[in-house]
């Protein structure tokens, strides 16, 4: 009896181990469809940022959804001619972060608890000054609002922190939240929003556009690395919405850079 008990027990335990190893494989196989949607995911939100730039009515609709319902110029400008060979980011950085922080300088060492606070405050006085600024700007390529942003940051942080400001990171913090604290204080609640291609320019059009362009449009363009010679194209896209129950159009030009296409805030 005895032994049968023992023999048994030794196909139960064979019987756990196969369930065991089903499970260890179906597990597997879940992780690995798993990663695979994620990649999936991934890789057709890429392609959507990326190749949504081919197409004049979702350029118009990206910068239209960040300018004029978001209120935020700052990352609209994604979709314009500003960053046809950069990025924001480092544009930002390069031309406005930078010149105001001092690298070499080695902050004070402080608690979390003052850190924070220190922070906070000078979080709220950024803020308020953003949208002070913000609110009567009329260049949309933003560049008097980032050097008055980065100016007075560096004045504040001073005063605040008694030191000058040496962290890039912590400037680009600051400058991006006050971009998202004037948005959700200022966006509109937009419906039945829409882009159409009013106008498309045929090749004397086009080429009639670019004789138009005067000296300052032109020097304006070639700062951000674009030769009249570059731009293959020219349309016109209306950007609709609604707001209460009134409806707005806001036009835009876009310029085709290569395959691309661009908010043309030189225009």
């Amino acid at each position: 009896m005895a032994k049968e008990k023992n023999v048994q027990h030794e196909k139960l335990h064979t019987v756990d181990e196969n369930a065991t190893k089903k499970f260890d494989s179906l597990y597997a196989i879940i992780a690995i469809v798993g990663i695979i949607l994620f990649l999936c995911i991934a890789t057709g939100v890429h392609y959507k940022n990326t190749f949504a730039m081919l197409y004049p009515e979702q350029v118009a609709e990206q910068y239209g959804a960040n300018e004029v319902v978001g209120k935020d110029d700052f990352n609209s400008l994604k979709y314009s001619t500003l960053i046809t060979n950069q990025y924001l980011g480092d544009y930002f950085r390069n031309n406005y972060v930078k010149p105001v922080i001092d690298a070499n300088y080695e902050a004070k060492e402080r608690t979390p608890e003052e850190e924070g606070d220190l922070k906070t405050r000078i979080s709220e006085v950024m803020d308020a000054y953003y949208a002070q600024i913000i609110a009567g700007n009329t260049d949309k390529t933003l560049d008097g609002v980032l050097k008055q942003y980065m100016a007075e940051y560096a004045k504040q942080h001073e005063a605040i922190f008694g030191e000058p400001a040496s962290s890039e990171d912590e400037a680009v913090e600051c400058f991006e939240a006050s971009v998202q604290a004037y948005s959700e204080a200022n966006r509109l609640q937009a419906e039945d929003i829409s882009t159409e291609v009013t106008k498309t320019y045929s090749g004397d059009e086009l080429e009639a556009y670019k004789s138009t362009m005067d000296a300052a449009r032109t020097a304006r363009l070639e700062k951000f690395g674009i030769a009249l010679s570059d731009i293959s194209g020219v349309c016109e896209v209306t950007y609709r919405y609604t707001v209460d129950g009134q409806n707005f159009e806001q036009p835009y030009t876009l310029v085709q850079v290569g395959s691309q296409w661009y908010i043309d805030i030189a225009a």
